[in-house]
């Protein structure tokens, strides 16, 4: 068994990647040699099912107005095809339209790379003759099209170029609970070598905390390249105008971001100007911006007097600033619908977005935060070690953080979930608990530690990750529940050891690394590989 009791524990611990790493030194020469790795190292392609490229494809998960076969053809989806669960292509009846040579119908076949055609012989088989277009999620032979039995070249479309969110937030976007719904989940040989072992508690929320400091890292390191091209106040900015879009709308949170920046907001919202003015302008140029004011083509309904009157303030405000403006409004069109709670509708939530930047106008929100994470410890004169189990500090930090997004309020918002929708008897949150934890975690913390190695800040680094590991567990989801019955099969143990949201996400690594990874079998995962070494 692996000792981890010698790896560091209060800091964001590579240590996850060095025990990997030290299990798969061979990875790169597999690689070389055209085998399949077991494990992707940093800086290669990573594993994924083939299950989840499907999803991929017949949710349509990708930018579809900009999409070209491998071979520079122009191609539009019209229908991606009925999904066949018997024998042959992946998808049956697909309509697509290729530049050229017109509508093209037929079957589509889906791997996780263009060399699986080859591996899985479909060259040798006559059913796969059908087969109009080949979707892989990365072309590894830099083919542009493969081959059937008659010998007919099939066009192959690459997804990974196409994706509309990035690749490590596909499970969170696509229902994996889908294709675990009703599998009975097998112990892994993990859960097995832990009773043969009986191995402790600590040792394997030792091995979990690693694994939640590595999704944390992964994260930041994705941040940083955002702060190469803008400030961290923009960068956390688009971070959590991204985060709001959850699901389909991250796309569109993060282009409206991006249109509608925090310079021109300042430049155009005058910081000295009263709250209540301050906010019906940000809101003004968001929305605006958005193109989900009722002026810009929404249809409207029958409303009462108090929503009249907003409408007519806001859409008032949108028009003496719109002519500053050098970008084009987007689209509603571009923003979904199907399948939300009304109260996540888009409006609210940039509704939300725009009152946090005004309560927050005076000195950001990136520093708003960043003085929110060293305030509890500057006036104390201790150093931080002497505060690592101090739970209420860590709690009252949190509180107090999150409280910018959960106690946010707006006098039309809170009681209406559209602008031409019946007022709510009672007001809702803008912004709901689940979400601004999953903005905690998933934003807020790897941007400043992004901040905090950049400016060599080790205080810093130490007051986040103590926040890290004190942070309860999020909302169980079907990746959760699955790993904790995989792994520790009883439910009292599993919530005993994954006790927090650091141990929480060190789940999600791990099947994002392995258990999803139809190339790596159990007794090639690096947790069952650390319970058996000598």
């Amino acid at each position: 068994m692996l000792n981890l009791i010698n790896y560091p524990t209060n800091c964001f611990s590579p240590s996850y990647q060095q025990i990997v790493n030290s299990f798969y030194t061979e990875t790169k020469d597999m690689l070389a040699k055209g085998s399949s790795p077991l494990f992707v190292l940093e800086g290669t392609e990573k594993l994924i099912k083939e299950e989840l490229v499907r999803c991929v494809w017949f949710g349509q998960h990708i930018k579809k107005e900009a999409l070209y076969t491998d071979d520079g053809l122009r191609m539009e989806v019209l229908s991606p095809g009925r999904w066949n669960s018997e024998g042959g292509p992946d998808f049956k009846h697909a309509e697509i339209l290729l530049e050229g040579k017109g509508l093209t119908k037929g079957n589509v076949e889906v791997h996780v790379f263009t060399s699986d055609w080859t591996k899985h012989q479909h060259y040798k088989q006559e059913t796969y003759n059908t087969v109009c277009l080949h979707i892989v999620m990365w072309n590894d032979t830099d083919g542009k099209y493969v081959k059937n039995l008659a010998g007919q070249l099939i066009p192959q479309l690459t997804l990974s170029k196409y994706l509309d969110i990035e690749l490590d937030d596909l499970v969170d976007a696509i229902d994996v609970e889908s294709y675990l719904k009703g599998e009975r989940i097998n112990p892994g040989h993990c859960q097995t070598e832990i009773k043969n072992q009986n191995l402790s508690e600590q040792w394997i929320g030792r091995f979990l905390d690693y694994a939640g400091d590595e999704r944390i890292l992964q994260k930041a390191k994705r941040y940083e390249k955002w702060v190469e091209k803008s400030p961290f106040e923009q960068t956390l900015y688009e971070a959590i105008m991204e985060s709001l879009g959850y699901k389909n709308n991250k796309a569109p949170f993060l282009t409206l971001a991006s249109r509608m920046p925090l310079e021109t907001i300042r430049y155009l919202v005058p910081e000295d100007a009263p709250i209540q003015e301050k906010k019906l302008g940000t809101q003004a140029l968001l929305l605006g911006m958005a193109g989900l004011l009722p002026q810009q083509g929404n249809s409207m309904t029958t409303h009462d007097s108090e929503a009249a009157n907003y409408i007519n303030n806001i859409e008032h405000a949108w028009n003496a600033i719109q002519t500053k403006i050098d970008k084009a409004p987007m689209a509603k069109t571009e923003w979904t619908y199907a399948g939300m709670r009304p109260a996540n509708f888009p409006e609210r939530r940039i509704a939300a977005m725009a009152n946090i930047l005004s309560e927050c106008s005076s000195y950001g929100i990136f520093r708003h935060i960043l003085n929110a994470f060293e305030k509890p410890f500057l006036c104390r004169k201790q150093g931080i070690e002497d505060y690592q189990e101090d739970n209420k500090t860590m709690e009252m930090l949190i509180e107090n953080i999150q409280s910018l997004f959960l106690d946010i309020q707006d006098s039309f918002w809170s009681y209406r979930y559209t602008f031409a929708g019946k007022k709510l008897v009672k007001p809702q949150k803008l912004l709901g608990k689940e979400r601004i934890s999953n903005i905690f975690i998933n934003v807020i913390i790897p941007i400043l530690l992004v901040y905090a190695r950049r400016h060599n800040d080790i205080k810093l680094e130490k007051i986040l990750h103590l926040a890290y590991r004190n942070y309860k567990p999020l909302s169980v989801t079907s990746v959760t529940k699955f790993m904790e019955n995989r792994i520790l099969g009883q439910s009292k143990a599993s919530k005993k050891i994954v006790n927090s949201a650091r141990r929480q996400q060190g789940l999600y690594q791990i099947f994002k690394d392995f258990c999803e990874n139809d190339n790596v079998s159990c007794n090639k995962c690096a947790l069952y590989l650390s319970m058996v070494k000598q």
